[in-house]
């Protein structure tokens, strides 16, 4: 549990960028809260790596430093085209309900991918019921975004390539 309430804690001092002793009294407590409101989730079946370590010791932390970048330039991306069609005089929305199925091969993966999802401009994670997600997406373009596994740069490819290294810990990646 130390080196994720570590990583928390380090994420809040950096967006905070409050040195005192309240603020940073409540960025303690609140790693530890999710430390330990999230431990259960980490230790789902199926083990992200050898089931005597914690996952958070195997994660790919090299492919997640490159995932987060590669996730803000999506972000970025998706809110100019949102923005665009917003301000088109005809304002080309065509919103659909998009229903597919994913080879992720942890709930934690799949909590990543929604999570994306969500926070991607454009497209709104509704419901998860193993490895079929139904998501909302404002466009035609968006929704054929979110089917493909296969496409290189797919945000399904990127998640599906963080996690499938997690398997071997030993290897480069972790």
């Amino acid at each position: 549990m130390l080196p994720l309430t570590l990583m928390l804690f380090t994420f809040w001092i950096i967006l905070s960028g409050k040195f005192d002793a309240f603020h940073l009294g409540i960025g303690a407590v609140s790693a530890v809260c999710i430390t330990l409101g999230t431990r259960r989730l980490l230790l789902l079946p199926p083990a992200i790596g050898p089931a005597q370590t914690h996952p958070v010791d195997v994660m790919p932390w090299r492919r997640l430093l490159l995932y987060v970048p590669w996730l803000i330039w999506q972000i970025v991306m998706s809110s100019l085209l949102v923005a665009v069609v917003v301000v088109h005089p005809k304002m080309p929305i065509q919103p659909r309900l998009v229903r597919f199925r994913t080879p992720l091969p942890h709930d934690l993966a799949r909590l990543t991918l929604a999570t994306s999802i969500t926070m991607t401009p454009g497209t709104v994670t509704l419901d998860v019921q193993g490895d079929e997600f139904l998501v909302h997406a404002l466009t035609e373009t968006s929704a054929q975004a979110l089917m493909s596994v296969q496409e290189e740069g797919s945000m399904q490819s990127q998640v599906l390539s963080l996690y499938n290294t997690a398997h071997a810990p030993h290897s480069e990646d972790s």
